[in-house]
Parts: structure tokens; C-alpha cells; sequence
């Protein structure tokens, strides 16, 4: 089972999961790298407010799930929740200052970081791994 693709791609997926949590522990508070994905993709997206069922289909989550991240989020500082207009159901999620400036650090030591991943590997062989990984995600879905 270890040289099964699935195999090495999920224990791969463990590792740089636990290398990235135990990085940025420090800086975000205690948040997961899940959490921290939910700022990103926030921070990242302009051409709408944001409310909680868009960010769970993005990120491929429950709404439960990704209720549970917008609550431990608000209760660092991190995101906002402002009341939708005409429908007390829904509420735009916003970053706080605290929110944006913590994404504004881990997108720079992110970015450091996947410099150290690449060392030694040459673009090509990058371009292909990615790929690679997109054809699998596709059969995945």
C-alpha cells in the first residue's frame, strides 16, 4: 500500500499539514490551517460579500463545518459577521484589521515557505506535479 499514488499523496498531504500548523501556531492564534483557509479565500474574494454557504462550497465543506470555523474566527477577532438586509438568516462574513493583517503575514511566509518546498526541483517537474495533482482532483469529485 505505501507506493500506491493514494497512499503517498495522502500521507504527503499529513505531513505538509503538520509542518504548516506547526509553523504558523504562533502567529495565528492557535487557528487550524482549515480556519486560516477560510480568511484566505475571504481576503482573497472582491467581487462579492461573502456569506457563510459561499464559502463552504469553495472549500468544498458543510455549512455546519465551516459555521464552526467562522465562530472560533469571530471569537479571535479575526472575521465579522454583518446581518444581510431583507433576510435575517444570512450574514456576510468580513475580516476584522486583526483579520487582514494576519493574512497579509501568512500570505508573505506562505509563499516563503513554498520556496523551501521547491528547492531542488526544478520548474518543470513542479509544472507537471501540479498537473498531475489537478487531473487527480478532477477524477476525485
Amino acid at each position: 500500500m505505501p507506493d500506491t499514488l493514494g497512499f503517498m499523496i495522502v500521507h504527503t498531504g499529513k505531513l505538509l499539514l503538520k509542518t504548516i500548523n506547526g509553523t504558523f501556531s504562533g502567529i495565528t492564534r492557535d487557528i487550524t490551517f482549515e480556519q486560516l483557509g477560510v480568511l484566505y479565500y475571504i481576503s482573497r474574494n472582491k467581487t462579492k460579500e461573502m456569506i457563510q454557504q459561499d464559502i463552504a462550497a469553495v472549500m468544498d465543506k458543510t455549512k455546519s463545518a465551516i459555521l464552526r470555523s467562522i465562530d472560533i474566527l469571530e471569537e479571535k477577532g479575526f472575521v465579522k459577521r454583518l446581518p444581510v438586509k431583507g433576510d435575517r438568516r444570512k450574514n456576510v462574513i468580513e475580516l476584522t484589521g486583526t483579520g487582514k493583517s494576519i493574512i497579509d503575514t501568512m500570505h508573505s511566509k506562505f509563499l516563503g515557505h513554498d520556496g523551501i518546498l521547491k528547492e531542488g526541483i526544478n520548474e518543470q517537474d513542479i509544472e507537471t506535479c501540479i498537473n498531475v495533482l489537478n487531473r487527480i482532483q478532477k477524477k476525485c469529485k
